[in-house]
């Protein structure tokens, strides 16, 4: 274990940092570090928007389940460690977004974490999340995320986390690590995401990626300089696609490695082609929606945009809580200069992103267009 002080922040440094206690947290030199050291930086992007997920799970009014809501049981097999890792991120990733299922968590978590028996907690114990170090910086994040909510919010999140954690349902970052110690196969939507991270090729987000600044490298299309973990995903995504041609899952992973590799015309191809099996998916819209914007930056086919909009505009119909969908829209808003609606989208991300990189982001766009708009506004 590296030592607070010396060599890259420690756990307790970067929860620190990113939770409640703030900057301040740390004496000048480490902060220092914490600004100057890639590597450092890359993992308190990744924790902000773990912290992130978090807070959304967490919080919030609660409605009245939708026709796509999972059954009760699909709940209790989540918390159980039952359900298969595809499965479990579809789960998560639901109950994220939606008010009435965050809430049904919620009370299986309680039920289960009351009756676990001593078999289950000694195996738990030798997870990763029960060491003391994780224990510390999950539960400080824990504690800033609920000093504003209910007392019943806040008594259920320590639990919630640890258990999700334990059957391996944690954060991407986590669960990417954890595969790799047990020589699992490696999650390719995961590997996209820490490709996006690892060398950004456009302004637009992917689901389940931490922020990065945008690289745009000359020769992206070809495989030299490619992150490993793209060409990695490609392989998988690739051996996948000739078992199982028509698999939308598929087809949606391959489209969006097509991005990644700067080919948003195979992607449009490829999302279309899924859509004659779901055609009424609102991933695949958001995919479909990103695709357009990135074929737009083409001067001769600024009317993209507007296939852009639409879709983008249908998949938050469907899925109003996305934060990566209205982050893109309001990109492709203001790369339009629809300076009112963009302002309009960014105030909607940033009541969906509470914390992290990306709000940041978010709030740099929405300063500079207010700015405009103010300076325009001048007799």
């Amino acid at each position: 274990m590296v030592e607070p002080g010396t060599g890259h922040l420690t756990a307790e440094e970067i929860s620190g940092l990113i939770g409640f206690d703030g900057p301040g947290a740390l004496p000048e030199e480490r902060a220092n570090h914490a600004r100057t050291c890639d590597i450092c930086r890359r993992i308190i992007a990744m924790h902000q928007e773990e912290d992130s997920r978090l807070r959304r799970l967490a919080g919030g009014p609660r409605g009245t389940p939708g026709l796509r809501c999972p059954v009760l049981d699909e709940w209790a097999s989540l918390a159980a460690g039952l359900a298969d890792p595809q499965r479990r991120n579809e789960l998560l990733a639901h109950a994220s977004q939606c008010d009435h299922c965050g809430a049904v968590l919620h009370a299986v978590m309680e039920d289960f974490s009351e009756d676990m028996t001593d078999a289950e907690s000694k195996t738990l114990e030798t997870l990763e999340s029960a060491k003391p170090e994780w224990q510390r910086a999950v539960s400080r994040r824990m504690a800033g995320a609920s000093r504003t909510r209910p007392t019943y919010i806040r008594t259920w999140l320590p639990r919630a986390a640890a258990v999700l954690l334990a059957a391996g349902a944690g954060w991407l970052a986590w669960n990417q690590m954890a595969r790799n110690q047990r020589n699992a196969p490696p999650d390719p939507a995961g590997q996209l995401a820490i490709a996006f991270t690892e060398q950004r090729p456009f302004e637009y987000r992917i689901p389940g990626a931490a922020h990065a600044s945008v690289r745009q490298e000359r020769g992206a299309g070809s495989s030299f300089g490619r992150p490993q973990a793209l060409r990695d995903a490609v392989s998988t995504i690739g051996a996948e696609r000739e078992k199982n041609p028509e698999a939308v899952k598929w087809l949606e992973l391959e489209a969006r490695a097509e991005m990644l590799q700067s080919d948003p015309q195979s992607a449009i191809d490829t999302l279309n082609h899924a859509l004659e099996q779901k055609p009424d998916d609102p991933d695949l819209w958001a995919d479909l929606g990103m695709a357009y914007a990135l074929r737009a930056g083409d001067p001769n086919r600024r009317a993209d945009y507007g296939q852009a909009i639409e879709f983008l505009n249908r998949s938050l119909q469907k899925k109003p809580n996305s934060p990566e969908v209205a982050f893109n829209l309001a990109l492709v808003y203001e790369k339009m200069n629809f300076n009112d609606l963009a302002i309009e989208e960014w105030q909607q991300y940033l009541n969906l992103d509470t914390a992290g990189a990306w709000r940041e982001e978010a709030q740099d766009h929405l300063a500079k267009l207010e700015q405009k708009k103010k300076s325009g506004s001048k007799p």
